[in-house]
């Protein structure tokens, strides 16, 4: 199924029945609760042009595949509490089974809604949004479930709390994005951890595979994407891609190598896929950044 931006649809798409179906618009946001039976396999394929937070609000997702931009995502296993974002532009694709009857809360936010509730924030204190398939925290579980318990809810002061709990959710996200978790207890070892990111900065222009990297660890594909997580904070396909940009930032700083040939050098497929890579997590174009510099404009 492709998501037609205009008209929020189901996100998930599959043989099954659909329980229930409550969805409510507010200024520049949308929540859609969606309940449903008789699941099996489901099939996911959306571009949107919003940022996506889904919530897993009722059965265990237990095995899939998850592609971003077309690259593999890995996949997470999941219980009711388990959170999804997709940054606006990223392209999701894949495939997940589990629970028979489930539900979920899909919350799709225009960016130029959370620059204007982040408008008191400098710029350059903001990290920018990079995709997260499968967490679990509780300042934006609990922010979420207030905006899925408003859709039904009339009250005058509806607009005001969804608005509110929208900044709570796009400000822990950042937060989750600058001050990647601490290594605890079940993340990568020291060494295993060194060890594949040495892997990574070795050949950015490599597209290694979750299986590589998991055998560098020791570890099996879903114990490396969980421990991955736990000790950085973001999976592995999204660290990849900032180590990527970073380097790409080296070259726009101290050479005067063409945006196209900095893209190729850095492991992007094309100059429209770093462009955009490069905005979502810089927020501004590879150009406009280098112009920044001295001497480089």
């Amino acid at each position: 199924m492709n998501m037609a931006i205009s008209e929020p649809p189901a996100f998930k798409v599959g043989d099954c029945r659909t329980i229930s179906r409550d969805k409510r618009s507010w200024h520049r946001l949308e929540a859609d609760l969606v309940r449903r039976s008789g699941l099996a396999k489901e099939e996911t394929a959306i571009t949107s042009s919003r940022h996506v937070v889904l919530l897993n609000v009722q059965g265990n997702c237990e095995r899939g595949e998850y592609f971003i931009d077309g690259r593999n995502a890995g996949f997470v296993p999941r219980k009711p509490g388990a959170i999804l974002f997709v940054p606006a532009g990223c392209s999701w694709r894949g495939w997940e089974a589990g629970a028979s009857t489930a539900a979920y809360l899909a919350i799709q936010v225009k960016p130029a809604h959370v620059a204007e509730l982040l408008a008191g924030v400098q710029l350059d204190a903001l990290p920018s949004l990079s995709p997260d398939l499968g967490f679990e925290d509780p300042i934006i579980l609990n922010a979420a479930r207030g905006i899925g318990a408003e859709i039904r809810d009339r009250n005058p002061l509806s607009a005001m709390l969804v608005e509110s709990y929208t900044a709570t959710i796009f400000a822990q996200l950042m937060r989750r994005q600058r001050y990647p978790a601490a290594v605890r207890k079940g993340g990568l070892a020291p060494m295993n951890l060194n060890r594949v990111i040495q892997r990574i900065d070795d050949d950015l222009t490599a597209d290694l595979s979750l299986s590589q990297l998991a055998d560098l660890a020791g570890l099996s594909v879903p114990h490396f994407c969980r421990a991955f997580r736990q000790t950085l904070g973001c999976p592995p396909y999204a660290f990849i891609i900032r180590r990527r940009i970073e380097r790409a930032k080296d070259f726009l700083r101290h050479s005067s190598m063409p945006v196209t040939d900095i893209a190729l050098s850095c492991g992007f497929s094309n100059s429209s896929h770093f462009s955009n890579a490069f905005r979502r997590e810089v927020g501004t174009t590879p150009v406009a950044y280098r112009g920044s510099w001295p001497g480089k404009a």
